[in-house]
């Protein structure tokens, strides 16, 4: 992988958005039709789209909440304005006007409806094919990394493939999963033979590759338990391999790394600001670090039982987490925290850690986990469902797994989502797995009652998807192709 580092500029302006979200008046009379003329064009309009990645209301914020606040992993302290709200996504309470519903689902198809604004004009500009294949795979890859967040948070939500006006826009209806997941293996096909392995120059580091498309799709099929299709495609992701230290992967100098596939990439001291708030979201609320005195919100926070399920000589633990901190240079207090994302900000909310979309682990442990789905295997060589979980292990330093731990498919089964657990903590999987082996709500319900001595809410398969925001279905005020999740 390579980096980029992005920057607003006049064709973010450009970018057709939900209007049930924003309706920004126009800086002049110029359109995404007349826009998009010359390769310089294209390539505005689709760092526009990775702006929206970094955006707070997707991955540069309200994303973990969902993702990870919503699981057993992490949770929130109660401090601030959103204090009330945050409690709400942690304890299964939330009401459909939650402003991180509304966050999350505008922010993403803003980089869907910027994605769109690109591919309706790049088959037909005059530029060099090979700028063209690159922005058509870009955008289709980014576009299907935000219908995947979509799909898998909401379950039926509107399938746009093109830009709107605001009159088609409010004839949306919520398309059917099925579809919404054919869209997705259609486009990222496509994206994958479109986008190349690597960048030749420094300008396209970071930004999406084949590898990072292949990727994608084989999660994408892992997650409709597509195991044959899912191994097919994982097996074209090459040239990766994991990196040797486990923490390098969390620093900001070594972002850049063999075994990233794609990251969202932030960077601290630069104006306008393209830093994030990872530190100050996170940290305890009087934090001691390298010399200087800091204050955090303490959100984001890593759970007890997430603390006790680290095997004893994990080198991930460390690199991870920790469960004490200094408050002065001399005095320390208990409680846990979240260490991947420790990066002093250049200022207040400018972190410059990047957010870690796809790794090879989590490849390698799909294919782990597609292998055992197709049929049990007590075989460990290359290329064996045990191979491919060990490698991930040996890098934590812990031991090979073996027939002997692990005799048959449903032990192997859970074997690899323990492990995905710790492995992928705090990269937004969390709540997805629970999901995807169908352990929510078991889980969670034993969690609420463990963590916070909560017998209410009774969990049930409707809390599986959060609500639509209450905007939305009262814009669109259509029960039959509009309704509200149960």
């Amino acid at each position: 992988m390579k980096q980029y580092i992005l920057y607003i500029t006049a064709a973010v302006s450009l970018m057709a958005c939900r209007k049930s979200f924003i309706d920004l008046a126009p800086v002049s009379n110029q359109t995404t039709k007349t826009f998009f003329k010359t390769a310089s064009d294209f390539e505005q309009g689709v760092n526009a789209i990775y702006d929206g990645l970094q955006s707070s209301k997707t991955y540069g914020k309200s994303a973990y909440y969902l993702m990870e606040v919503r699981s057993d992993n992490t949770d929130i302290t109660d401090r601030g304005a959103l204090a009330g709200v945050a409690s709400q996504i942690d304890w299964f309470g939330e009401v459909t006007t939650n402003p991180f519903l509304s966050d999350v689902y505008a922010g993403e198809y803003i980089i869907i409806s910027r994605a769109n604004a690109v591919l309706d004009q790049v088959d037909g500009a005059a530029i060099a094919d090979s700028s063209k294949k690159q922005y058509k795979g870009e955008a289709l890859f980014l576009r299907s990394l935000a219908y995947f967040d979509l799909v898998r948070l909401y379950g039926k939500v509107p399938l746009v493939v093109k830009t709107e006006s605001t009159t088609e826009s409010l004839k949306d209806k919520r398309n059917e999963v099925t579809e919404i997941y054919a869209q997705l293996e259609k486009d990222l096909k496509q994206a994958a033979d479109l986008l190349p392995a690597v960048y030749t120059n420094t300008a396209g580091y970071g930004r999406a590759t084949a590898g990072a498309a292949n990727g994608l799709l084989g999660k994408v099929y892992v997650t409709e338990k597509k195991w044959a299709d899912a191994l097919a495609v994982l097996r074209n992701v090459n040239g990766y391999t994991l990196v040797a230290d486990y923490a390098s992967l969390f620093n900001p100098a070594t972002a850049i790394n063999s075994e990233t596939l794609f990251t969202v990439r932030f960077k601290k001291g630069v104006t306008p600001s393209e830093g994030n708030t990872f530190f100050s979201d996170m940290m305890p609320f009087s934090f001691f670090y390298n010399g200087a005195q800091y204050g955090g919100s303490q959100n984001n926070r890593p759970t007890k039982d997430l603390a006790a399920a680290y095997e004893k000589g994990d080198l991930r633990f460390a690199a991870s987490m920790d469960t004490i901190y200094n408050v002065s240079a001399s005095a320390t207090q208990k409680g846990n925290y979240v260490k991947k994302y420790l990066d002093v900000p250049g200022a207040t909310n400018d972190g410059g850690n990047s957010f870690p979309v796809l790794r090879y682990a989590d490849v390698l442990l799909l294919q782990a986990e597609a292998l055992n789905e197709q049929g049990y295997s007590a075989a460990n060589g290359p290329g064996t469902a045990f191979y491919f979980l060990n490698q991930v292990r040996k890098r934590a330093g812990l031991p090979d797994k073996t027939a002997l731990d692990l005799p048959n498919q449903s032990a192997f089964r859970d074997a690899v989502f323990a492990e995905r657990r710790i492995e992928l903590a705090f990269e937004n999987n969390r709540w997805f797995d629970l999901i995807r082996y169908s352990k929510g709500l078991a889980i969670m319900q034993a969690h609420l009652q463990k963590e916070y001595n909560l017998s209410s809410p009774v969990l049930t398969p409707a809390r599986l998807l959060f609500p639509l925001p209450q905007s939305e279905i009262d814009i669109h005020n259509d029960p039959v192709n509009f309704p509200q999740n149960p």
